[in-house]
C-alpha cells in the first residue's frame, strides 16, 4: 500500500525535504501523489487581440533591444520590450530576476507568462521560457499550482510528483467497485489522478475531477450512513424518559422567553430523545439565533433521563462561553456542569475525570480534550458538538463511542440551502431557528470606498468613545509582495494604534502561539482591549455583547459565507452595531456579493444567493465556507455529484454483499480509515 511508503522513497526526496512536505501534511507517497493542485494556470498562447486587462497571459515574443534593470533597496526590477505578433510592441517587467539579462538578448525569442496592465501596455512577467524548440513551453498549457511551505516551491512539488507518478503510478489501488464505474462512466482512479497533476485536455481535467470527486463524496457519504447505520441497529427500543413539567422549570430558569421557533426546535428534539430511534439532528441557526438555549434544553431533558451530556465546541475560548452560561442557566436547575480544555491544570483535570467516570458530572463542557483517551463517562447519553463542521465525520464518531449510542445534537452557525444540507446531511434530522430573540437589532451593514473611509473611522472613534468596542479584520497576515494592495493585519495594527489613538489596540492572527491567541482574546473578552485587529481566526465563536463594530478591509477578497459569519461577531448585545465592508475596487462578483451583504442579515438568504453567484464556478474554485472540507468536491458546483454518491451510498450499506464480498474490501477499508471504532470484516 502506497500510505505505507515513505516520502523519502521518491528520488531527490532527501531529509530537509520530507521535513517540508510533512509540514503540508504529507508523509507517504500516496499522500503525496494525492497532493491535488490548487488551480492551474492557462499557458495557451494568445495573440495581442486576446491579451484581457488585469488577466494572465500567455505570448510568444521577440525581445528587443537590450534589458536594464533597477534596483531598489535590495530589490530589483528588470525591463525589456517585446514585440508580440511582429508588429505590437509590449513592455516586460521582471522583479527579481536579474540573472535574466544575460539570457535575454536583442532578437532572443521569449515565452512569457503573466499579468498584462492594458494602461500601462506592460506585462508582469512571473513565468519565462526561453527554450524555443519542438516541445510546447513548460510541457503542457496547463499548469498546476500548488500549496508551498517555507523550502518548497510548487515547481518543486510537481518534480516530486512527476517522479512518484512514473515509480508508482501503477501501484494506484482501485476502491470503487466496477459496477459503479461503468454505470456512471467513470475513468480508472490511477488515470484521473495522473489527468489531475499532468492534463492533457481540459476535458481530461473534467472527467479526472468528476472521478475523483465521487469518489470522495461516496466515501463521505458510507461513512455518515455506516454510522448512522449501526447507531440505529443498537439503539432499538431504548427510548429516554423525560421528566414532566421538564420544559417549564427549564424555561423559568431564562432571562426571556424563548421565541416560537426555539420552541418548535425544543419539541422536535424532546421527540428524539424519548423515540427509541438514536437522535441525530443538525441544529442550523443563523448567528444570534438562540441555538446555545435549545441546546441547554436537550442537556437538561437528558438529565432528567438521567444520562450525561457531553458538549465539545472547537476552541477554549468557545467552550468557556458556554461553560459559564450553562453554569448560569443549568446549574440552578440541579446540574453539575465542569470544563475541561488542553489548558485545564493536570490536578483539576484529574479531578474532573474521576467525578465525570464516576458519574457526578452532569455536563462536561470541553474542546477536543473530551476526545482523549481516559475521558469516560458513566452513563453518555447526548452528545452535543458546536461549529460542527470544525470537526471531521472521526472526531465525532469518537466522542459518541464514549456512551453506549448516545442521542447527537450537532449545532451549525453557517446556514446552508436547503438542497446542500440534504445532500451532505441527508442522513441527519435537520432543524432551522429562523427567528432572532427578541430584543435583537439588525445590523447596519455599508459598503466603503477610499473616499468614505476617513469618515467611517471618525464614526467608528465615536463609537469606541462611548465605551464600545471594535473588530478590524485584514485577509492577509502579513504584507505580500504579490498582493502589494492589499493591507495585512500587522499594517493595520501599526495604523489602528495611530488612528484609535488613546484606546488599546491587540493583534491576533493564525501564526501566533495558542496561549498567545487564547491571551489576546480573553482580553477583548473581559474589555481591557478596545479594538482587536485580526486576520478570520475570529470567524467563530467569539461572543462579546459590547462590540458594536466590525470593519473588514478589503471585503472583495472574502466569500459571502464568509463575511456573514463575520459580521455576526457583533451585533450580540441590546445595542445598534454596524458593520463595513471596506472595498475600493471590488470585481463584478465581489461587488454583488458586498451588495447582497448590505440588503440583508439573514443567513439562509445570505447562503442560498452564494450559491446562485457561484454557480457551476471555475474549473477549481472556492470552497462554500462552512461545510465538510473536500480535497477535491467542491459543493457549490458538485451538487449533482454529491446527490449520486449520497444516493448510492444508502443502497451499499444497506446490501448484506457489501459487508461480505471481497470485491468490497479496500471500498470498506476506506470507510475504516476515515471512522476509527467502524470495523467492516469479510
Amino acid at each position: 500500500m502506497l500510505r505505507e511508503v515513505p516520502v523519502s522513497h521518491v528520488p531527490g526526496v532527501g531529509k530537509v525535504k520530507a521535513e517540508a512536505l510533512a509540514n503540508l501534511g504529507i508523509s507517504s507517497v500516496e499522500d503525496l501523489l494525492h497532493d491535488f493542485p490548487v488551480r492551474y494556470e492557462d499557458r495557451h498562447l494568445r495573440s495581442f487581440s486576446e491579451f484581457i486587462d488585469a488577466s494572465n497571459v500567455t505570448a510568444r515574443a521577440i525581445v528587443q533591444g537590450t534589458p536594464t534593470i533597477r534596483w531598489f533597496q535590495r530589490r530589483a526590477m528588470m525591463t525589456a520590450r517585446l514585440q508580440v505578433d511582429g508588429v505590437h510592441s509590449v513592455v516586460a517587467v521582471w522583479f527579481n530576476q536579474p540573472y535574466l539579462k544575460g539570457k535575454l538578448r536583442d532578437g532572443q525569442p521569449v515565452i512569457v507568462y503573466g499579468k498584462y496592465d492594458a494602461a500601462r501596455n506592460r506585462i508582469v512577467v512571473s513565468k519565462t521560457d526561453l527554450s524555443m524548440g519542438s516541445r510546447k513551453p513548460w510541457a503542457s498549457s496547463w499548469v498546476p499550482v500548488y500549496r508551498t511551505v517555507q523550502g518548497l516551491t510548487s515547481q518543486q512539488i510537481q518534480v516530486f510528483i512527476e517522479r512518484a507518478m512514473n515509480k508508482y503510478g501503477e501501484e494506484l489501488t482501485e476502491r470503487l467497485p466496477v459496477e459503479l464505474m461503468q454505470k456512471y462512466k467513470l475513468v480508472p482512479h490511477g488515470q484521473a489522478v495522473r489527468w489531475m497533476h499532468e492534463p492533457e485536455s481540459e476535458e481530461s481535467l473534467r472527467q479526472a475531477h468528476r472521478r475523483l470527486a465521487f469518489e470522495e463524496f461516496f466515501i463521505f457519504q458510507l461513512q455518515l450512513q455506516w454510522i448512522r447505520h449501526s447507531g440505529e441497529e443498537q439503539r432499538e427500543g431504548t427510548g429516554r424518559r423525560v421528566a414532566d413539567h421538564a420544559m417549564e422549570v427549564f424555561q423559568g430558569s431564562l432571562p426571556s422567553s424563548l421565541t416560537s421557533a426555539q420552541k418548535r426546535v425544543c419539541t422536535e428534539i424532546t421527540v428524539d430523545l424519548t423515540s427509541p430511534r438514536a437522535m441525530a439532528r443538525l441544529l442550523q441557526g443563523d448567528v444570534g439565533s438562540g441555538k446555545t438555549w435549545v441546546a441547554f434544553w436537550a442537556a437538561y431533558a437528558a438529565f432528567t433521563a438521567h444520562v450525561q451530556t457531553a458538549f465539545m465546541a472547537p476552541t477554549e475560548i468557545l467552550a468557556e462561553q458556554h461553560f459559564r452560561e450553562a453554569s448560569q442557566r443549568l446549574g440552578p436547575l440541579g446540574m453539575t456542569v465542569a470544563l475541561l480544555t488542553g489548558s485545564t491544570a493536570t490536578q483539576e483535570r484529574t479531578m474532573i475525570l474521576e467525578r465525570t467516570a464516576g458519574g457526578e458530572i452532569d455536563m462536561l463542557v470541553g474542546t477536543h480534550a473530551l476526545l482523549t483517551q481516559g475521558v469516560d463517562f458513566a452513563n453518555l447519553g447526548l452528545v452535543v458538538t458546536d461549529e460542527q463542521h470544525r470537526f471531521g465525520v472521526s472526531q465525532r464518531s469518537i466522542l459518541r463511542q464514549k456512551g453506549v449510542t448516545p442521542d447527537v445534537l450537532f449545532l451549525s452557525a453557517t446556514p446552508i440551502p436547503r438542497t446542500l444540507a440534504m445532500a451532505v446531511y441527508g442522513d441527519l434530522d435537520v432543524s432551522v431557528l429562523d427567528e432572532l430573540p427578541q430584543g435583537r437589532i439588525p445590523i447596519r451593514t455599508y459598503h466603503v470606498d477610499d473616499e468614505r473611509l476617513p469618515r467611517a473611522l471618525r464614526f467608528v472613534r465615536q463609537q469606541l468613545t462611548q465605551g464600545r468596542q471594535v473588530y478590524v479584520v485584514a485577509p492577509l497576515i502579513e504584507e505580500s509582495e504579490e498582493l502589494s494592495d492589499v493591507s495585512s493585519a500587522t499594517q493595520l495594527y501599526s495604523e489602528m494604534q495611530e488612528v484609535f489613538a488613546g484606546f488599546p489596540v491587540s493583534l491576533l492572527h493564525g501564526r501566533m502561539k495558542s496561549a498567545e491567541k487564547e491571551a489576546v482574546m480573553r482580553s477583548f473578552v473581559a474589555g481591557e482591549t478596545c479594538v482587536l485587529v485580526s486576520t478570520t481566526v475570529i470567524e467563530v465563536g467569539i461572543h462579546v455583547p459590547n462590540a458594536t463594530v466590525m470593519l473588514i478591509y478589503h471585503a472583495e477578497r472574502f466569500g459571502l459565507a464568509q463575511l456573514h459569519q463575520l459580521r455576526g461577531r457583533v451585533g450580540r448585545g441590546n445595542q445598534q452595531s454596524y458593520c463595513f465592508l471596506v472595498s475600493s475596487q471590488p470585481s463584478d462578483l465581489a461587488r454583488e456579493r458586498i451588495e447582497t451583504m448590505t440588503q440583508t442579515t439573514d443567513g439562509f438568504k445570505i447562503a442560498e444567493r452564494d450559491l446562485e453567484l457561484r454557480g457551476p464556478g471555475e474549473l477549481l474554485g472556492t470552497r462554500q465556507s462552512g461545510l465538510p472540507e473536500f480535497t477535491v468536491g467542491d459543493l457549490g458546483r458538485d451538487l449533482n455529484i454529491m446527490e449520486v454518491a449520497r444516493n448510492e451510498a444508502r443502497t451499499y450499506i444497506g446490501n448484506p454483499d457489501f459487508w461480505l464480498l471481497p470485491k468490497y474490501r479496500l471500498l470498506r477499508e476506506a470507510v475504516e480509515q476515515e471512522t476509527p471504532g467502524v470495523h467492516i470484516r469479510d
